[in-house]
């Protein structure tokens, strides 16, 4: 799975997404799964199992119950790959090769239908744009990274004009929302603009948890602009023990977003690691508010990648509070504030935040 796939041409239109059975029942049949072989369902908001069944000659039956139409994983022990599917209580059916996960075909289930769709057209444009970047950074040729700088720009284009389109014919579809919420984090224009995007949804698109987290972004609009003082917050840190940004006044402090299960977080540790020993002495600090679940893993993190400041958390996984107030959506996420607590910078990574931090401290 790319960064685009989850915790992921318009082939049909939905007249409705009401749940009109009461569970959802997913019967698989899939080649390569060894006899016993545990099958799990994960709810992809919430991180939790809420299924399990075990294969015998390939195939499997997941009961559970569901509030939403969302999305959820489908787990195979033994098998590294996982299976995002988008259904509420369906009765889903999945046919084909445990080895080759892009291949299966679906039936009984309308939402997973246009996800499956939506995926197999926007998946590899995404992959294409993100790669673009990658080599962005990366490249110190100025002519070819203007080259580049300019090929990512018209693919952001392309992409943000179908995906234009199919929201507009599928406008009160779930799905649409999963993407909208997913390209407010890919694209800064997309999320100068959600108010409008999201105007144009209607139905069903207005329900559930990715419309949830919407709504909340849009209440959260004006929090979190350079220039704005960064509301106070406090939260238990690692010994329980209530703490608060206002204790910080005074320091440029770095507030990062993050957890123990974010692969592009730790990835991005070790800049945050350097520049904290640089400038430690310099009056400047770091706080970490995680969005882990499980206390002794988000320790565990801690410790083994070196990051020696304080830390908080309420174990609320996306619903950390914090997080919330802030209208954060994806991760790694930061704030730069200076010793007043005015915001200097958001989203900083790399070098980009070392340049902010030399920029003001002398």
């Amino acid at each position: 799975m790319n960064q685009f796939k989850i915790y992921i041409a318009c082939l049909l239109v939905l007249s409705s997404f009401n749940m009109n059975a009461q569970s959802l029942k997913i019967s698989g049949n899939l080649k390569n799964v060894p006899d016993k072989t545990e099958i799990s369902l994960l709810d992809g908001m919430a991180n939790k199992e809420v299924a399990t069944a075990t294969a015998m000659d390939g195939k499997f039956t997941l009961n559970t119950t569901v509030e939403n139409i969302g999305v959820y994983v489908i787990t195979i022990k033994g098998i590294k790959a996982q299976l995002p599917i988008f259904v509420g209580n369906d009765q889903l059916e999945i046919e084909g090769d445990a080895q080759n996960l892009k291949e299966l075909t679906y039936k009984g289930s309308p939402s997973q239908n246009l996800y499956h769709a939506f995926m197999l057209d926007f998946d590899p444009k995404i992959s294409t744009y993100f790669n673009s970047l990658t080599l962005l950074q990366s490249e110190k040729n100025l002519a070819k990274k203007d080259s580049i700088s300019k090929a990512a720009e018209q693919q952001s284009k392309n992409i943000l004009e179908e995906y234009a389109l199919l929201s507009k014919q599928n406008n009160q579809s779930p799905v649409t929302t999963f993407f909208l919420f997913q390209f407010a984090n890919i694209f800064p224009s997309v999320k100068e603009s959600l108010s409008d995007y999201y105007g144009l949804l209607q139905g069903d698109a207005k329900k559930g948890p990715f419309a949830a987290v919407i709504e909340k972004t849009l209440q959260t609009v004006g929090v979190g602009k350079i220039g704005t003082v960064l509301p106070e917050f406090k939260q238990n840190d690692v010994n329980g023990k209530l703490f608060s940004l206002a204790s910080l006044r005074g320091k440029y402090v770095l507030i990062d977003f993050w957890a123990s299960w974010c692969g592009p977080c730790r990835a991005e540790n070790p800049n945050v690691v350097k520049t904290y020993n640089k400038f430690k002495d310099k009056n400047f600090t770091v706080l970490g508010v995680s969005l882990d679940q499980d206390k002794p893993r988000w320790l565990e993190a801690i410790k083994k990648d070196g990051l020696s400041w304080t830390h908080v958390s309420d174990l609320k996984y996306w619903n950390n509070e914090v997080a919330v107030q802030f209208g954060i959506q994806s991760i790694p996420a930061n704030f730069l504030i200076d010793p007043n607590g005015v915001i200097i910078g958001r989203d900083l990574r790399g070098d980009d935040l070392v340049k902010a931090l030399t920029a003001v401290i002398k």
